[in-house]
């Protein structure tokens, strides 16, 4: 409703400024004057009598009528805000591998010309002293056999096998991967956006849903607070690095959090089931878009897509 205001005035402003200026122009150029109605009279009774009229007067009447519907439409188009996402550079291993190879060459080159200086300061008694040899003892040719037992190291080695096993067996069981639908109806209930859950820092979120006025909803189950601190402040990073005057409210709670006792985040929602998640959202609906603000959440829409692709791809 606010914008609709601003346009209105905005508006009425440009019509009068353009009518002060036909006033002046015609005023000046053809002595008519626009507010008068002896003179729009005496325009038409010429126009009846078939006398001659400059043209450049209806010349001058289209061309400010035009100027006028182009400064309304530029007033009242709608405006979009772009979002736009800066390519973060990676370094990949081959650029890993060629900077330390050359950091090892500018380093060899540097113990190379700090020896050759040395060597020009030292004196020539020193340069040209001989180098004694040290007595090397014969090597033999073939070492001897070893005899060892086959059958302890065949244990070993499946026993070996075996505990390895066994620890990613263990690892696995420690580390289960699931997904809450749950969670993502409970949000979508109440209006919110559920987009595709992504992997951050190595953690598998529950959920990741936006809503109007730049609201972000992110949400684990069983990760300590900390841990999804973590995850926040990267995704503030990459939101201030590409985002240019447009600040989006992340909302972070977790379920089950093993440090919720001890837990010092206090902008960190903790809930204990799911059950009580959905009491908590149902005091805290998405406000319905409107057809004013339908293309700026459409491209807030396409900026979360954007980052949720970059942050899969590291």
């Amino acid at each position: 409703m606010k914008k609709r205001i601003d346009n209105i005035l905005l508006g009425l402003l440009w019509l009068v400024a353009v009518t002060l200026v036909a006033s002046f122009w015609f005023n000046t150029i053809f002595g008519f004057n626009i507010f008068s109605i002896h003179h729009w009279e005496y325009l038409a009774y010429l126009q009846a009598a078939k006398s001659p009229i400059n043209y450049t007067f209806y010349v001058s009447m289209i061309v400010i009528v035009f100027i006028a519907l182009f400064g309304f439409y530029a007033i009242l188009r709608p405006k979009l805000r772009k979002m736009k996402l800066t390519q973060i550079y990676t370094p990949s291993k081959k650029d890993t591998k060629s900077e330390i190879g050359q950091e090892s060459n500018k380093s060899m080159g540097d113990n190379i010309n700090n020896d050759a200086s040395t060597l020009d300061i030292l004196p020539s008694e020193y340069q040209y002293a001989p180098v004694q040899k040290t007595p090397v003892a014969p090597v033999s040719m073939r070492p001897p056999r070893l005899n060892l037992p086959t059958l302890n190291n065949n244990n070993f080695i499946s026993t070996q096998k075996s505990t390895q096993v066994q620890e990613n067996t263990m690892n696995t069981e420690k580390t289960p991967i699931q997904d809450y639908p749950e969670i993502q109806e409970i949000f979508s209930n109440a209006g919110y956006v559920v987009k595709p859950s992504p992997y951050i820092n190595g953690t598998k979120i529950a959920l990741f849903a936006i809503g109007t006025d730049e609201n972000l909803w992110i949400g684990a189950v069983g990760i300590k607070t900390t841990n999804l601190r973590t995850i926040i402040e990267r995704l503030s990073q990459i939101f201030s690095d590409t985002l240019d005057d447009i600040y989006i409210n992340i909302n972070g709670f977790v379920i089950s959090a093993p440090d919720a006792a001890t837990s010092e985040n206090e902008d960190i929602l903790m809930f204990n089931t799911i059950s009580e998640l959905r009491e908590y959202m149902k005091n805290v609906p998405n406000p319905p878009v409107s057809s004013d603000d339908k293309g700026d959440f459409d491209a807030y829409s396409e900026y979360i897509d954007t980052v949720l692709k970059y942050i899969g791809k590291i």
